[in-house]
């Protein structure tokens, strides 16, 4: 008795020790380094290498991709997949992806993104898969669209969530939302997005590139504003610009306001800079690799989203120690705090971003009370390390 129980105690550890690993596919719709791009890069490369096999699918080739590749993940590019709905090329991905699916035989599909969440979740279920796990960063029918479109989307989204074995939502906003759709209360967990600790510049030192890079010095003793954003018409920049604009003379000489980003509404936006006569208070340097490292450059941050999931770049300048300026949309109340605040406005306000502003320009006080707030409630709740576990409890459930 006591021989053979030792002879299946071995047999089973040498099970164990042969078990083959997890084989997660991720998936998202563009190879773009926003909000999904950077929860999809740092899940995939940091998931331990013994337990997981980890492939990501992507559409089309980007910065994503690229940085992907350099940390040795193996990426798979659709050719044909894109944001906009187009009903041919959405027929063409789909069979793409329904051959991928059934070549590469993963456990896991764990989607992001709107787009290839509809898409790849009906494929997972056609192959068999036995884990579909999607990730709403922002539910999309929360948009500035027309009715018709917000209803296609809301039953789009509705669908995925059905197709999907687990919803993982990154805010109370969302998973209040999200349990409102019908038959899927119990389908949603909800996560935080977190961030690892990291080096960024000293102020003076990060003021210096931005100097640089601009070839004019928007500092000059005054108190800086930032925002890192990509310039969409969900930032809400423009907002932004106009509550400068409405700032009094006495204090609007005081400030600068410095974009970091690129993106389809830059001419825009550099019309509307012009139109207000800020060209020397307001300044857009463009796209900067790793540009959460100048975040120090800054006295003060804004973000005027209009839509947002739960941002990267809040968390980030929270860890730096930033005082902070945004709107209540989407998860944004979680890190900032769901008490009233001054600090915390309505979207598409631009007189209220205006009075939030003054107030952090002339009371130094304040701005250092916010500063430690927001920090302390980072590095709490918002830790990287706390989200991987709590994701791939999901994964192995």
């Amino acid at each position: 008795m006591i021989g053979g129980s030792a002879g299946n105690r071995d047999l089973l550890l040498n099970g164990m020790n042969k078990q083959r690993k997890l084989k997660i596919i991720y998936a998202i719709t563009k190879s773009v380094y926003g909000g999904a791009g950077k929860y999809v890069l740092e899940l995939a490369t940091s998931l331990p290498k013994d337990r997981f096999e980890v492939v990501v699918l992507l559409g089309g080739s980007g910065a994503l991709k690229e940085k992907l590749e350099s940390e040795g993940i193996r990426t798979i590019s659709l050719s044909l997949l894109e944001k906009n709905i187009d009903l041919e090329n959405d027929v063409k991905s789909f069979n793409e992806i329904l051959e991928i699916f059934r070549k590469e035989k993963p456990d896991v599909i764990h989607l992001n993104s709107s787009k290839i969440g509809g898409i790849g979740a009906l494929a997972a279920r056609v192959s068999g898969i036995p884990k579909i796990i999607f990730t709403a960063h922002g539910w999309p029918f929360n948009e500035n669209r027309n009715p018709l479109s917000k209803v296609a989307i809301w039953i789009v989204s509705w669908i995925t969530v059905l197709l999907s074995t687990k919803t993982i939502v990154i805010d109370e906003h969302d998973l209040r939302q999200g349990r409102r759709l019908p038959f899927c209360r119990q389908k949603f967990t909800l996560i935080h997005n977190g961030i690892n600790s990291f080096e960024y510049l000293e102020k003076d030192a990060a003021r210096d590139y931005l100097v640089q890079k601009l070839e004019k010095d928007p500092f000059l003793g005054r108190i800086s504003i930032g925002t890192i954003a990509e310039l969409t018409e969900n930032k809400g920049i423009n907002y932004g610009i106009e509550a400068i604009s409405l700032l009094a003379p006495a204090i609007k000489k005081k400030i600068s306001y410095i974009v970091i980003g690129e993106g389809e509404n830059r001419k825009k936006l550099e019309n509307l800079i012009s139109e207000k006569k800020l060209t020397d208070r307001v300044f857009l340097p463009g796209f900067m690799e790793n540009a959460k490292q100048y975040l120090s450059a800054f006295d003060i941050f804004m973000l005027p989203s209009l839509k947002e999931g739960l941002p990267y770049v809040l968390l980030e300048a929270g860890y730096v120690g930033l005082p902070i300026i945004t709107t209540k949309v989407g998860g944004i109340p979680d890190i900032v705090g769901e008490e009233k605040t001054d600090f915390l406005v309505k979207s598409r306000r631009s007189d209220a971003l205006a009075n939030a502003m003054t107030e952090l320009i002339v009371n130094k006080k304040v701005r250092t009370a916010l500063r430690k707030k927001i920090k302390d409630n980072v590095v709490v709740r918002f830790n990287f390390e706390m989200m991987q576990r709590k994701t791939i409890k999901v994964y192995e459930k």
